[in-house]
């Protein structure tokens, strides 16, 4: 019952209303670069993580898990940055292990591209893991798993790699 009620709690405000995974909680904290996954209280698994970069910060807030791609075409065109390759926004990618946070991009993904993950923000919202990270987080997440982000200072707007 407790565990229900603290889920509950914590899912509030994260968007439409959809099943909560009970025990999942993963917490992403931008200040210190770590992500900290917890089954049923425990700590599994500590990551370090990287975030948006300015103009284009990671929003904070409370999520649930969306859904997850094996791999997943990313571009600036369709999260409404820039159509223009000449732009230094502009990117084209397939994204490996990427778990779904908003309709709108958000994702935590594997990030090879990117060397200084937890050292400089680089992304375009989205949040960088390296890839072996990022697989181990794809395999233990389900759909409606809680996702914490906090410290990152971003309020919305497009995401992407």
């Amino acid at each position: 019952m407790l565990a229900g009620a603290l889920a509950a709690a914590l899912t509030l405000g994260a968007g439409p209303a959809r099943a909560a995974s009970v025990g999942h909680i993963s917490t992403l904290d931008a200040a210190t670069h770590q992500m900290t996954v917890t089954e049923n209280g425990r700590t599994v698994m500590t990551f370090t993580a990287g975030f948006g970069k300015p103009g284009f910060r990671t929003p904070s807030g409370t999520y649930q898990v969306l859904g997850k791609d094996a791999v997943v075409r990313m571009t600036s065109c369709s999260a409404n940055i820039t159509c223009d390759p000449h732009n230094p926004n502009y990117y084209d990618r397939m994204v490996h292990w990427a778990v779904r946070l908003t309709d709108s991009g958000l994702f935590i993904h594997a990030a090879p591209w990117d060397p200084a993950i937890g050292q400089v923000d680089s992304s375009h919202g989205c949040i960088h893991l390296s890839t072996g990270d990022a697989h181990r987080f794809y395999d233990f997440s389900r759909v409606g798993d809680t996702v914490i982000v906090k410290n990152a200072g971003g309020v919305g707007g497009p995401s992407g790699p």
